[in-house]
């Protein structure tokens, strides 16, 4: 095999194409199905659950399995030399998770839009965008498994436009539908908080500006959540790339009606990565999701706790007593605002918030705590008020975490 300008299709060309495919496509199934054991694992520790109880990751943990089963059927179909029903039927699964994976990052780009730009509960959504993308890629799959359009050779001797007319009706066009939505989606949760910010930073160095604007809740929660959001906005943008890129490479395939030189060929190789290495990209979204990652350093800590107590010889649920006295905790809570002019001011004496002047969200939320023994029981020394304050406050941010 020489790299002249003569261009001859052997069977080691072949070979090496397959190889390419199959190896890419296991290595992304294994990535895929370990990380689904480890989030498994996370997920049965009570403590650690909290942390993935988000849409977003719920919805990548689907895309997860699909593209488990995408590498699976991958490798599997690189070995059918011929078009039987065996072979039809693999293609059949491919395509369907295939696609539905690319509908379910859409998904996750269009609940970041929805709940971030226009305040829609993220929560109520998640079954519409689980079910909805499986619905779409059954409706796509199946007419051309029915006409017996799958386990043709690529290769195989047929109108090359009928081909590509299959291809973009039931695949590409729906695939470049879904790059062009996450693009949009992400660009317009991004240029909103940066316009957010933007329009706080000229509020603040304005101080004759008289007109109150008031940050509503979901807003406050986005900015403190900015960088969770922003890392969740990077999967669908990667996703898009690679599906541009392995249509490109089935446009090019198909409009050549073969390799019929090296360029091709690189082509085809590029194809065959990308394809086979979609799954291994999945598996690197799951265990670099925030929610994921919290869970592990939560799990990760509960077993070193656990070690640290059989090694000391208590149990870490023990009730701590010293000589029959018990622990009391008194906590002080106060709320203090941070005003344009970066002073600061109480929270019982700043004004009504119709007649506030434009402030962040609380900035400061500051917790003292004194530990100490003594013979009475522990109670907890806070102003009813300041704590249904704090409460309230941490409870919105955490439902606002949930639907994201």
């Amino acid at each position: 095999m020489t790299y002249g300008q003569n261009f001859v299709w052997t069977p080691e060309l072949e070979n090496l194409s397959n190889r390419v495919w199959t190896i890419t496509s296991l290595v992304g199934a294994v990535l895929c199905g370990a990380v689904l054991i480890v989030i498994g694992i996370v997920a049965m520790n009570p403590s650690c659950r909290p942390h993935l109880d988000r849409v977003s990751f719920r919805i990548l943990v689907c895309a997860l399995v699909a593209n488990t089963i995408f590498g699976i059927t991958n490798a599997i179909g690189g070995k059918f030399t011929g078009p039987t029903w065996a072979c039809g039927f693999d293609i059949f699964l491919l395509q369907f998770t295939l696609e539905t994976s690319s509908f379910l990052l859409f998904s996750i780009a269009l609940n970041l839009q929805l709940v971030v730009v226009h305040q829609v509960n993220g929560q109520k959504m998640e079954k519409f965008y689980i079910v909805g993308s499986i619905i779409i890629s059954l409706c796509l799959t199946v007419p051309p498994y029915a006409l017996k359009q799958y386990g043709l050779l690529v290769h195989e001797r047929r109108d090359p436009r009928e081909r590509l007319g299959w291809q973009i009706g039931t695949q590409l066009f729906w695939i470049l539908l879904t790059v062009a939505g996450e693009v949009i989606t992400s660009s317009t949760v991004v240029w909103y908080m940066v316009q957010h910010q933007l329009r706080q930073k000229r509020i603040q160095a304005d101080t004759t500006l008289t007109s109150v604007i008031v940050e509503d809740d979901r807003l406050a929660h986005a900015n403190f959540y900015r960088n969770t959001i922003l890392r969740i906005v990077a999967y669908p943008i990667s996703s898009a790339l690679i599906n541009l890129t392995s249509v490109a490479c089935v446009i090019h395939d198909t409009r050549q009606d073969g390799v019929h030189n090296w360029t091709d060929y690189h082509v085809l190789l590029l194809g065959d990565s990308v394809y086979g290495g979609r799954a291994v990209l999945y598996a690197l979204f799951a265990i670099m999701d925030p929610a994921l990652v919290r869970a592990m350093r939560t799990f990760i800590h509960d077993i070193r706790s656990v070690d640290e107590a059989s090694t000391a010889g208590t149990h870490p649920l023990r009730n701590l007593t010293d000589n029959n006295r018990s622990l009391s905790v008194h906590i002080e809570l106060a709320t203090r605002y941070q005003n344009d002019d970066d002073t600061f001011v109480d929270g019982d004496t700043l004004p009504p918030k119709s007649l506030a002047p434009q402030v962040d969200r609380p900035s400061m939320v500051k917790i003292l705590s004194h530990i100490e023994t003594s013979p009475s029981h522990g109670h907890a020394d806070v102003p009813a008020n300041e704590r249904e304050v704090v409460t309230r406050d941490r409870e919105r941010q955490e439902e606002f975490q949930k639907q994201i």
